[in-house]
């Protein structure tokens, strides 16, 4: 017996990586919440601006799980794992034991004192719950302050203006995405929100919630309908923590996705995990890596040994901008491929040898897979070819 804790994306994953690779057992999926495993990155687009139902953000169909003999138990958390005894106890049901086990609770989303008891309406976006309640409540015309400036933030933001709401975003930062992106991209994400309406409050200091809005130490008071939370998330590491797995702002796992005991794995936002790509360990945010960390973890579950070390990745629509990253874009020698005040441009990230450690592309999907790959494959490339729009990335990347 197999058993999953987190109906998510990577327990989802796992559940499939398993049976594909010919476990024929019984597979147990676990979530505390009542929905079969859905999508999270509409959440804060799709699901708050298009008209589609919300079926279409679950991964599979519903069938899907008894047809493969995976048993879906929702809406009710794991309260325990006792490791020596290789048991884990669901609710108030008595010990289950497992063969193997893999965690895949991802994060919740932070929050501020007051939101539960604010006058004013306070949500964050990190659950479909979430983006249904607020969906509902972002009518045109309100004045909707967004407390953060990160990808959740101003995703939120560019959907709030579309639904034809009044948006400030306010962050402490004095610029929008500053954890992500390099300085000449915040100000450009900052324009593409301001030309579309939304007021820009940075740099304000820190933000507590006030009975009609919010209130800065720096850039004083706002007054609102509508308080959206997105200052990050908390990785959901407390089970793991209370078992005695080693934890860190995460659940630290080796590089084939084991944790501080052989028998239990780990996959997903809730990991911290050694970086190939440098030195120490990350803890990763992305659909990318929540699926591609939960196939390698499945497959070492039934004895493979395969290390895992994907490059990380990012995306984010707003508006009629699609911006990704991969690799390391805080560093290094940036080649600028295309024009940077168009729609459509890229940059790319050198070290001094020459080798391609990063890239940042702005509605560049195509060029964006062949660019990954030059970072994975850490290629030297001449810098007057990547700035060359002509030349084909992909002949690069072979």
């Amino acid at each position: 017996m197999i058993y999953i804790i987190g109906a998510s994306l990577a327990g989802d994953m796992a559940a499939a990586t398993l049976r594909q690779e010919g476990y024929a057992g019984p597979i147990l999926l676990i979530g505390d919440e009542p929905e079969a495993p859905y999508d999270r990155p509409p959440l804060s687009k799709e699901a708050l601006t298009g008209d589609a139902p919300e079926s279409r953000f679950y991964l599979r169909a519903e069938s899907w799980y008894a047809e493969q003999g995976v048993e879906l138990r929702l809406g009710t958390p794991v309260t325990a794992i006792n490791p020596a005894a290789r048991t884990l106890q669901i609710g108030s049901d008595e010990p289950i034991k497992y063969e193997k086990l893999l965690i895949t609770t991802g994060a919740r989303a932070r929050t501020l004192p007051g939101m539960e008891t604010s006058p004013v309406p306070a949500y964050v976006v990190r659950t479909l719950a979430d983006a249904r309640h607020l969906r509902a409540a972002l009518q045109p015309g309100i004045r909707v302050a967004i407390v953060g400036a990160g990808v959740i933030g101003m995703e939120v933001a560019a959907s709030a203006s579309t639904r034809g709401c009044h948006v400030t975003v306010v962050d402490f930062a004095g610029r929008v995405m500053s954890r992500i992106l390099p300085p000449e991209l915040s100000a450009y994400m900052a324009e593409l929100h301001t030309s579309h309406g939304v007021n820009l409050l940075l740099d304000a200091g820190s933000v507590s919630l006030t009975p009609t809005g919010i209130s800065t130490t720096k850039r004083g008071d706002l007054q609102a309908d509508l308080i959206v939370i997105g200052i990050g998330v908390v990785p959901n590491t407390e089970l793991a923590a209370a078992a005695g797995l080693a934890c860190r702002d995460g659940i630290i796992v080796d590089e084939y996705c084991q944790t501080s005991d052989p028998d239990i794995y780990a996959a997903g936002d809730v990991t911290r995990y050694p970086n190939p790509f440098g030195n120490g360990d990350i803890r990763s945010e992305n659909w990318k890596h929540a699926q591609n960390q939960a196939i390698t973890a499945a497959r070492n579950m039934l004895g493979k040994h395969e290390a895992y070390g994907a490059v990380s990745t990012m995306w984010s629509d707003q508006y009629d901008v699609k911006l990704q990253t991969a690799g390391d874009i805080g560093t290094g020698i940036a080649t600028l491929r295309g024009e940077a005040n168009s729609r459509k441009f890229m940059l790319i990230y050198q070290n001094e040898a020459g080798v391609v450690i990063g890239a940042l592309g702005i509605n560049q999907a195509k060029d964006m897979r062949f660019a990954q790959i030059l970072v994975e494959k850490r290629a030297a490339v001449n810098a007057a070819l990547l700035a060359d729009p002509k030349q084909d990335l992909r002949k690069l990347a072979v």
